[in-house]
């Protein structure tokens, strides 16, 4: 190796259970007793960055924090393998800087001194989620710890021209509606399309925009940092923030609408592939020259499970055009046969898919969300099926595959997972020690 690659590369020692040091760079294990070396590559001299590694301990402990309310700081060096002194510090400079509180709690049995158990503070700052539609903006204000403090919905009419004017004052409304003094520590937007590793805006086919740098216009429309990114790895990282997938280190998720996308959460952190853009899971090929999708390539999932692929089919087959989506369910509901035909063979497709993801990454959990978790009663019989025939049987078991609960967790704080993660990040943390 050149002297030249050399410089670039560090070398850390750190205690076995930190299982990752750097976000996007898994750690190598050689084996030596109670030491891993991780390999953080960086444009500086070879040495120990030594703030890095405070602020990826301070991020870990924040979180458990937040998804644990109550911890206590034994409980916080059992679970992260962080010693004492490391964790009590941190403590202390979270209270200090009004991140974190301190407050009794009494023991199941009511008997013994009560202990201390840590929560984040409310009022400790305010972070705000803007999930961008084919027609609608969905704006949400939460707490740090996830708390949601006001909701808003605008319609949108798609354009491209003064997006950045209208989401920078729908968030203004929405903090004044949330009623808090706090500061806005960050603004996550979540959109519907390929977004690379600096913000650019790649391609958004539901809404016809290409190669944008919507970070750019963002940040200098809005008056707090803005993080921009992908509405399925948003989504993803929402289910392990807040919803049905916190403490897993893997897990699938993939949900449909307008198109069909998800997340590929691998050694407890979102995939991105190299260039920002992993995860385009509506592209999967299941048809060898079949329909046309919206990317331009044939035979795609999306263009089998899409709102707009079902509406088609169903429209092609029958005499009603459902409206909406809402009215396919409702189709269903009312035992249409030439819907609940359609919505099988959308299982089948979709159980098909799942089988090439599961043989592919051995998954311990597939979460279906968005609209396919709302057609789970006439998709899940098919799915299974398909998984049974497809999936090799040494990596498929029953319970592997789930369906989200409506309405619930992921989609609607998918802008804010890209707020907290932006804000709680050890390489660019705007809040940690």
């Amino acid at each position: 190796m050149s002297s030249s690659k050399l410089r670039e590369i560090k070398v850390f020692y750190a205690p076995a259970p930190l299982k990752t040091f750097c976000r996007y760079t898994p750690p190598i294990d050689l084996g030596l007793q109670n030491m891993s070396i991780f390999l953080y590559y960086r444009k500086r001299e070879l040495g120990v960055d030594r703030s890095f590694l405070r602020r990826y301990h301070a991020s870990a402990i924040f979180h458990r924090i937040r998804i644990q309310p109550d911890v206590s700081q034994r409980e916080i060096i059992e679970r992260t393998g962080f010693d004492k002194s490391t964790v009590s510090s941190i403590v202390n400079e979270f209270i200090e800087q009004g991140l974190v509180e301190r407050r009794a709690k009494v023991s199941a049995s009511g008997r013994g001194r009560p202990s201390e158990g840590l929560i984040i503070a409310p009022g400790s700052g305010l972070l705000v989620g803007v999930e961008v539609e084919a027609n609608e903006l969905i704006f949400v204000a939460c707490g740090l710890d996830g708390a949601v403090l006001a909701e808003r919905v605008l319609p949108f009419d798609g354009q491209l021209a003064g997006v950045e004017t209208v989401i920078a004052h729908g968030v203004d409304d929405l903090v004044q509606m949330a009623g808090s003094e706090a500061r806005v520590l960050g603004i996550g937007v979540s959109l519907p399309g390929l977004v690379d590793m600096d913000g650019a805006l790649v391609h958004v086919p539901a809404l016809g925009w290409r190669n944008v740098d919507i970070l750019d216009r963002l940040t200098q429309a809005c008056t707090a940092p803005v993080y921009v990114g992908n509405d399925g790895q948003a989504t993803a990282m929402a289910e392990n923030m807040f919803g049905a997938c916190v403490d897993l280190e893997n897990f699938i998720y993939m949900f449909s609408g307008s198109g069909v996308g998800g997340g590929l959460f691998l050694d407890g952190t979102i995939y991105k592939g190299a260039g920002g853009l992993a995860g385009e899971l509506g592209h999967i090929k299941i048809v060898p020259q079949g329909r046309f999708c919206t990317c331009g390539a044939a035979g795609c999932l999306s263009a089998y499970l899409s709102d707009s692929a079902l509406i088609e089919e169903i429209s092609r087959l029958g005499q009603n055009r459902p409206a909406s989506f809402e009215h396919i369910i409702d189709m269903a509901g009312a035992g249409d046969p030439i819907v609940l035909n359609v919505l099988d063979h959308a299982g089948e497709v979709l159980g098909s898919a799942i089988s090439s993801l599961i043989n592919i990454f051995n998954p311990p959990l597939v979460l279906l969300g968005g609209d396919l978790a709302t057609a789970a009663p006439y998709l899940s019989g098919a799915v299974d099926k398909a998984l049974r025939r497809l999936a090799h049987p040494a990596m498929y078991k029953a319970g592997i595959v789930k369906f989200a609960e409506p309405g619930v967790g992921g989609p609607r704080l998918s802008g804010i997972a890209l707020a907290l993660d932006g804000v709680t990040h050890a390489a660019g943390s705007q809040i940690l020690p």
